[in-house]
């Protein structure tokens, strides 16, 4: 099984222990193009790495690589909406978890922890006429959100 995660911090310790924990998750993929050609900040992940959890962090046109059927329970982890929008929908993907993503200029409020631009806003509400499910949940002991009629009403 695959676990889709949008979250700008990407690894971070909600990820490291409650979602890996929740989701009985053995391997976290990362995929940002940054991150895979930063030495140093590549390596802060991988020593971050949870026991009995594998973390591989990938170029964005690596990401083919990555298996839909899985033994399994995965974490694929994007900091880029466009680029998750893109992988769920090649790989058939029925949920995408949308958690922190941070303010900025040109930026639309939806949540204290969760500003998408215009653009990112447009890819989701793509996915979501694709019938893919698009929730905001920072932490699995909160409540999910489904994101399809905030979205539809920007």
């Amino acid at each position: 099984m695959l676990f889709v995660r949008c979250d700008d911090r990407l690894v971070h310790g909600q990820v490291l222990f409650k979602w890996t924990n929740e989701k009985n998750i053995k391997k976290i993929v990362v995929v940002d193009n940054s991150t895979a050609s930063d030495l140093i900040e590549k390596q802060m992940i991988l020593m971050s790495k949870p026991k009995n959890c594998e973390i591989v962090i990938l170029h964005s046109s690596e990401m083919d690589q990555i298996a839909k059927e899985t033994p399994e329970t995965q974490m694929i982890l994007f900091k880029d909406i466009r680029l998750a929008c893109s992988f769920v929908v090649n790989h058939e993907i029925k949920d995408i978890n949308i958690g922190r993503m941070a303010s900025g200029i040109g930026k639309i409020k939806l949540f204290n922890n969760l500003f998408l631009t215009r653009e990112e806003l447009i890819e989701l509400k793509h996915i979501i006429s694709k019938g893919i499910h698009v929730y905001y949940q920072m932490v699995p002991d909160e409540k999910s959100v489904d994101l399809k009629k905030i979205i539809e009403e920007i």
